[in-house]
């Protein structure tokens, strides 16, 4: 009776957990600016962050071109006119779109993002709730790819096969 209060206790926590970081997320808005100023500062941080270890540095070389162009377009947008209240409609919706591609890619690439999957625990059937950062996963895979390419199988790994 214990075990099974105490698993759906675990469930109850997880969902609730999980619910609350959805909610907080789905309010932030990664790129968001109204004037020049604003945006250049928000730029500025963004490039800062895809840095190596910065919040994006999981951010794949096309999707930091395709960041890099956005940023530049908009960039230009607020030169041209100085704030998104001084911008005509259809500057506004390139703007928006702009803006739209930079927060998709940073969104997807954001090393705090939580991925929860449920599955049977190892050692066990019991299905459960298992929650990482993506920033986590990115770097267990790395690290297995790492020492997956360090461990390669080679015919013969001898000093003299290898032409030591």
């Amino acid at each position: 009776m214990k075990s099974v209060f105490a698993i759906a206790l675990t469930c109850a926590l997880t969902c609730a957990l999980f619910a609350a970081v959805a909610a907080d997320a789905a309010d932030k808005a990664v790129v968001k600016a109204e004037t020049k100023e604003a945006f250049d500062t928000v730029a500025a941080q963004v490039r800062a962050e895809m840095s190596a270890d910065g919040r994006y540095a999981y951010i794949k070389p096309d999707e930091r071109d395709r960041v890099d162009a956005s940023l530049a377009e908009m960039g230009r947008l607020f030169d041209a006119n100085g704030s998104v209240d001084k911008m005509d409609k259809d500057t506004k919706v390139k703007l928006f779109n702009a803006q739209e591609n930079v927060n998709a890619i940073l969104t997807l690439r954001d090393r705090d993002r939580l991925i929860c999957e449920r599955g049977a625990q190892p050692g066990t059937r019991i299905v459960g709730t298992s929650c990482h950062t993506y920033g986590d996963l990115e770097a267990a895979r790395q690290a297995s790819a790492k020492f997956m390419n360090e461990r390669a199988v080679t015919p013969c790994n001898a000093p003299s096969c290898l032409g030591k």
